[in-house]
């Protein structure tokens, strides 16, 4: 709101007008419109009821034969060049009466009143239903400024609109709309509440003044039409007219758009299309890169730097407008964010830096190392500074001369943070400057050797970030958009740089591979997820060998082929992503790839797409490593195939055979008769094989008994498998819980056709990674990442776990947990009491009894680190004075800690007692992963889920227990912060897979999980922000009171 002030002299008077206003961009509102009615004048003529016999089509429309016929409105928020700038909000069903047709209903846009141009203007689109299908009735358009003193519309208004397509030849009024009558404009200032009202005076002049007012718009109507018909070819006025509302503020409202700055180059309109200029004086085409100082004699100067970077700025500004009309958005254009001048500084600094010999010698002060460690502790997904790139050049020799592959490290360049310094390298010079490019790959790089980079880093390369269409992604578009006759002399010299970053690039990837060969087959598995979507950016040829400059896809083949284990869940991943990749691409209608790439290589087309090559390469090289060795694989793959076909067919047969809403017993015992006939192949298998979800774990039949399916309309099956004992050292078999020993075992299982399980595949591969990073630091929290695997983008096996979920463990009544006398004697009265309170406890003390041993701590397949942090902070000693044994209180406390940490970094949601679980040996884990990264279907989701019967479970806040739990969570969060760079790489190469969480808002998704970790923070200020998190949690009551809102949905449900 301003006051404008304005003097006018009268002789020795002067008087001083003020006016107050309100400045349009100060107006963060959304804009509102109001539809109240639609007149007709004159009225329509109507088809009469005999013409049905003439023509019966005429009635199909049925504004024809009906003054009052169904109509709905569409509104659209339009700028000057008739660009929409929101989608069209349709008003709801109305049914209209008394031959009248009145809405009265709001329309809320979702554009702000700050965020529109001042030609900005509104279209009214009336449709009627022809043959079940909407047509235009007519559309009218209403601009929101009134040009003339540039205000904001505010009141009722008469809109024109036109039958049929005759709206869109109609010129938009900026000014004042001659279509209302002096009636109706003092109707629509009495409506607006600018003129007084009287009840009593009201009733008797509003019916006087309506006929009036009818009257007076019949008149003008008849009289336009007599005037209009006179002229000759020209248009009718509107017979229709749409009365509507727009919002009224208490103070004029004045356009005033937002302020931005100037662009700091100004584009040149006759390089934006083919780089002829159009009409340009000989002056200008000559030295259109050139630049003259104002009032100076001195000769123009020719700069290729500005002159590349100024087309560079043109071509990418309409690469972008082209793009942002197809729905896709470009990378972003570095020049725009840089200034040209320092651009142009920074290209000289290192340039004379390369030519001297200093930069071998020079060494970072203590001030500057400190600076150094900040920057290369940074996440890899931070953008650089120009200042860190600056820092990061001018000690390349340094950090690349003294990394160490050992242990030891230097005093001046820490082991940790030297391997941190190679991918940050890469990313702190120009790729399109050849200079630098060469530089650091002839100079730098063979400084490197793979064994002092970690796989974290190795990922990264093989990532986007380097992917070469991404990197090339601005040449290609300057290559494109200047073909002009003078431009073709650098051609060829971009198309060689081009070439150059390819064959960069694919060194790097060879490079990140051999650091890939140095893991085992077991760490590579953690891994294995985001290493098939990288397969995305390898390059494919279209002849010959087609994956020859594949790297990465030629070493998974080989590891998968040497490996069982590793080749069965690569098998699934491509399987699963190549038929995804189909059925994406006939969404697609079959397009193509990148019509900006370049043939380096050519890419292949979509139905031979990478996916689909590396999974026949696979299967063709385990069939000959099969015959060569005498090994069984490739048979086992075939029972695999047959076996999942076959589950599929028994989903297939219980919903073809059962209605969706029929008794679940009888499907039950229809799935149990089937699985009993060994004509159907289930009971017994010819020969055992591994099962696909767990290849340690060999089935060889089936407990028809033990199956049954779920009460669910996608109908899922719980199979209970008959297993081999001994067949693989880490047997999942149900019957090691309880350490008994015997022939065959059993293994649960859940098939699920209708879901995609991907995105809760990927939640629980990075449980199972953290689980391994935590074990590194030799910290056992008892997780239980169980296994999911999805065998197609819409069906998947989940491993069955025992366990109950919080809300029965709660809702139970239990009988005294330990009935002994030295369990009675063992309790004091505070915990008793707090055991008949807590159903979790109660629990817990009732299953310490059967669990005589646990199971044995497993060690990290990463290999547990000498100065392991677990061993820097001694583990406390779990308090067992509750009735509970050690062992199980201890499986309690260590997986509360640990879940609670893991689903916050990972922003899990949709926590509720229901998929909050406990199984009896004492181990607390999260099911179903629906909605992660902040995603919840609940308002007002807390930021950690971490009821305040979890802690009662363990003693209670008051409890040393709860001391402990603390400061496993804290060790916990530590550990995952200094392991953030590889999570977060393993969620950048998870950008482009189609989870769908991911995908909501793939460009934030890294984000997201960065901001949990607080690198921000040094680590006693996040231990601080993690213990204020866990008292919130604790103390929060919103998240009880869904609680309890969703276990009465589920009892009123069930």
């Amino acid at each position: 709101m301003i006051s404008l002030e304005s003097q006018a002299d009268s002789g020795s008077d002067t008087h001083t007008s003020t006016v107050t206003v309100g400045l349009l961009k100060s107006l963060a509102i959304p804009i509102t419109v109001k539809l109240r009615r639609l007149e007709t004048a004159p009225p329509p003529i109507l088809v009469a009821n005999s013409a049905k016999f003439k023509n019966a089509s005429v009635f199909q429309r049925l504004s024809q034969i009906s003054a009052n016929s169904n109509l709905f409105a569409r509104v659209q928020v339009f700028d000057g060049n008739h660009n929409p700038l929101t989608e069209q909000f349709q008003t709801p069903y109305t049914h209209f009466h008394s031959n009248k047709r009145v809405w009265d209903c709001y329309v809320k846009l979702p554009i702000n009143y700050n965020q529109v141009p001042f030609d900005a203007y509104l279209e009214f689109t009336l449709l009627e239903i022809v043959r079940a299908c909407p047509e235009v009735y007519a559309r009218g358009r209403l601009s929101l400024f009134d040009h003339r003193d540039s205000t904001l519309r505010k009141g009722g208004y008469k809109v024109p609109v036109y039958a049929g397509e005759t709206g869109y030849a109609k010129p938009i009024n900026y000014g004042p709309l001659e279509t209302t009558t002096p009636m109706e404009s003092r109707m629509f200032q009495y409506e607006s509440g600018e003129f007084p009202r009287s009840q009593w005076l009201d009733s008797w002049a509003m019916p006087a003044a309506e006929k009036a007012g009818k009257g007076e718009s019949l008149a003008g109507k008849k009289l336009q039409i007599s005037l209009d018909s006179m002229a000759e070819d020209s248009d009718l006025p509107a017979r229709h007219h749409l009365f509507v509302d727009l919002p009224n503020f208490l103070l004029p409202v004045v356009f005033l758009d937002i302020t931005y700055s100037a662009p700091l180059l100004q584009p040149l309109a006759p390089l934006l299309d083919t780089g002829a200029p159009e009409q340009v004086g000989p002056q200008l085409a000559m030295v259109l890169n050139a630049f003259e100082l104002p009032g100076s004699d001195s000769p123009r100067v020719y700069d290729p730097d500005f002159h590349n970077s100024t087309i560079l700025s043109f071509n990418s500004a309409r690469a972008e407008q082209g793009t942002a009309a197809a729905g896709t958005v470009p990378a972003a254009s570095p020049v725009h964010e840089q200034n040209p001048i320092e651009q142009k500084f920074q290209s000289l600094a290192i340039n004379i830096n390369n030519t001297s010999l200093l930069d071998k010698e020079a060494k970072p002060s203590p001030h500057m190392r400190d600076e150094l460690w900040r920057i290369l502790n940074r996440p890899s997904s931070a953008v650089l500074h120009d200042h860190e790139k600056k820092l990061l050049w001018k000690f390349r020799y340094f950090f690349s001369k003294n990394t160490l592959s050992d242990d030891k490290g230097t005093t001046t360049a820490p082991l940790q943070t030297t391997r941190q310094f190679f991918t940050k390298f890469l990313k702190c010079f120009n790729w399109e400057n050849e200079y630098e490019l060469d530089h650091a790959f002839k100079e730098i790089v063979p400084l490197w050797t793979v064994e002092k980079i970690d796989v974290g880093d190795a990922l990264e390369l093989l990532s986007n970030n380097f992917n070469p269409h991404t990197l090339t992604a601005q040449l290609r578009r300057r290559l494109i958009a200047t073909t002009s006759a003078a431009a073709k002399d650098t051609h060829s010299a971009e198309e060689k740089k081009i070439d150059k970053i390819f064959q960069y690039t694919k060194r790097l990837r060879n490079f990140a591979v051999e650091r890939l060969r140095l893991a085992s087959a077991n760490e590579l598995l953690l891994y294995l997820l985001q290493l098939v979507q990288a397969l995305k950016y390898e390059p494919v040829l279209a002849t010959g060998d087609a994956l020859r400059e594949a790297p990465l896809a030629l070493f998974l083949v080989e590891k998968s082929v040497q490996n069982g284990m590793l080749g069965n869940y690569f098998y699934w991943y491509v399987k699963v992503e190549n038929e995804d990749q189909v059925v994406r691409g006939a969404l697609r209608g079959g397009g193509g790839g990148d019509c900006t790439a370049l043939p380096l290589p050519l890419p292949l087309s979509s139905q031979a797409s990478i996916y689909n090559i590396v999974l026949n390469l696979y299967i063709e090289r385990l069939k000959e490593h099969s015959q060569r060795t005498k090994l069984p694989q490739y048979k086992y793959l075939k029972s695999q195939i047959a076996f999942v076909k076959r589950l599929t067919g028994i989903v297939e047969l219980l919903r073809t055979s059962f209605k969706k809403n029929e008794a679940t017993s009888k499907k039950v015992q229809f799935l149990r008769d089937y699985l009993a006939d060994s004509a159907n192949g289930m009971l017994k298998f010819a020969e055992p094989f591994p099962l696909p979800l767990d290849p340690s774990v060999m089935v060889c039949g089936c407990y028809p008994q033990e199956c049954s399916v779920f009460k669910s309309s996608m109908a899922p099956l719980k199979i209970t498998f008959k297993t081999v004992a001994g067949f693989g050292a880490n047997s999942l078999a149900l019957s090691s819980i309880f350490g008994l020993k015997k022939n065959y075992g059993r293994y649960p299982l859940m098939f699920k056709i209708g879901d995609d399980l991907r995105q809760d595949q990927l939640v629980i591969q990075i449980i199972n990674l953290m689980d391994q990073l935590l074990k590194n630091e030799n910290l056992n929290l008892k997780l239980t990442p169980y296994k999911i695997l999805a065998t197609s983008p819409v069906a998947g096996l989940i491993q069955f776990i025992p366990n109950e979920t919080l809300d029965s463990v709660l809702s139970r009544s239990y009988a005294d947990a330990d009935t002994t006398a030295q369990g009675r004697e063992s309790r004091s009265r505070g915990s008793a009491e707090l055991a008949q309170r807590n159903g979790i406890l109660t629990y817990l003390q009732l299953h310490s009894r059967l669990m005589d041993r646990d199971d044995a701590d497993e060690g990290s397949i990463l290999g547990v680190k000498k100065n392991a942090l677990a061993q820097q902070n001694p583990q406390q000693a779990i308090v067992s004075d509750l009735g509970v044994s050690t062992q199980v209180m201890e499986n309690y406390v260590k997986s509360c800690a640990g879940y609670c940490v893991i689903t916050y970094i990972l922003g899990v949601g949709d926590r509720h007692l229901d998929n909050l679980l406990l199984s009896p040996n004492g181990k607390f884990w999260h099911a179903d992963f629906g909605y992660i990264l902040g995603r919840d279907p609940k308002p007002f989701p807390p930021m950690m889920k971490l009821p305040i019967q979890v802690i009662d479970g363990m003693g209670g806040m008051n409890h040393e227990n709860f001391n402990i739990f603390k400061s496993y969570c804290f060790i916990t969060y530590t550990t995952l912060r200094r392991n953030s760079n590889l999570i977060l790489n393993l969620f950048q190469l998870m950008l482009n897979a189609n989870i769908p969480d991911i995908q909501i808002d793939p460009s934030r998704a890294v984000e997201k999980v960065q901001d949990k970790f607080a690198l921000e923070m040094s680590e006693e200020e996040a231990i601080l922000h993690f213990q204020n998190l866990i008292i919130d949690s604790v103390n929060a009551f919103l998240p009880v009171v869904i609680d309890t809102l969703h276990s009465l949905a589920q009892y009123w449900r069930a």
